[in-house]
């Protein structure tokens, strides 16, 4: 299974049409679908996973360490890049923008795409989600139930960190358990054991709509913004640091200003009005409470 999915990811990551890659996930769909789950370890290792959810994986993440909590998060193809769309309120300048191209995954850019090693297994754990949510649920359920026992009440688990999908089933079955998320869907809600955070997009009129509502559910909204014009950023009212932790549900209540992440496309991110400046943010939160 691991050679054959693998070889499957690699040509789909280098297809050069629609075509193409509609026959190779067809292909995908077909091998997942004759794949009989046994266990926790027997399904890791048949697709060479060291895990599906990372404990403490990102630079972000490991800092909730400094209010002693673990993080669980786990990490899909964002947007459309699997075939099928995991962001489905995303708008181009955050899909420009998209934490996918930082961190590791950025180190690993100038490699063959044989060798891309996190955009490779970031694709195969989409592909189960879509496929083989059974799969899916099975192996995050084994993560959390793991990390819950040894962490206790310090364990928090994110579950879209470069996605925003719907995961309540999970969710429910783990009511001690924290989980977390930033979203951009208008119909998602918050539970007792699950925080949610509202990711700016865009200044449109229907975009501030949707962040004046989130408002009113008591979800806190949360602004990247150029990294020279961060500092005088969090000095503007009501405003807080996103920056240190990724421990959402510890917010106090306001705008949450994170430091936009160096990726490729940081640029194009700008020149789209996704990462903001002072300015920019000024203007946004004006047609906010206007």
């Amino acid at each position: 299974m691991k050679k054959q999915i693998k070889t499957l990811a690699v040509r789909f990551l280098k297809a050069e049409n629609q075509l193409k890659k509609t026959k190779i996930l067809n292909q995908v769909e077909t091998l997942l679908k004759d794949y009989n789950y046994k266990s926790y370890n027997r399904t890791k290792n048949d697709f060479g996973f060291s895990y599906f959810a990372g404990l403490n994986s990102s630079s972000k993440v490991v800092k909730g360490k400094i209010e002693n909590y673990n993080t669980l998060i786990l990490y899909l193809s964002p947007s459309t890049q699997s075939g099928f769309d995991l962001c489905k309120a995303s708008c181009l300048g955050c899909e420009l923008a998209c934490l996918d191209g930082s961190g590791r995954s950025r180190l690993q850019n100038n490699l063959k795409i044989e060798a891309k090693t996190i955009t490779i297994s970031r694709l195969i754990k989409s592909w189960i989600y879509v496929f083989r949510n059974d799969i899916c649920s099975n192996l995050l359920e084994h993560e959390i139930s793991k990390y819950s026992k040894k962490f206790k009440d310090r364990l928090a688990v994110r579950l879209n960190g470069t996605s925003d999908e719907n995961f309540y089933d999970i969710i429910n079955k783990f009511p001690k358990v924290q989980f977390y998320d930033y979203t951009k869907m208008t119909n998602r809600f918050k539970l007792d054991n699950y925080h949610l955070t509202f990711s700016y997009s865009e200044n449109t009129k229907a975009r501030i709509a949707h962040y004046k509502r989130a408002l009113t559910r008591n979800i806190n909204l949360a602004f990247p913004v150029r990294v020279e014009d961060y500092e005088e950023c969090l000095k503007l009212s009501n405003t807080y640091d996103m920056d240190k932790t990724d421990l959402r549900f510890l917010d106090k209540k306001g705008y949450g200003i994170l430091k936009a992440k160096v990726t490729d496309n940081m640029q194009c991110g700008i020149d789209k009005q996704f990462i903001l400046s002072i300015d920019e943010l000024k203007q946004v939160i004006n047609s906010i409470e206007g």
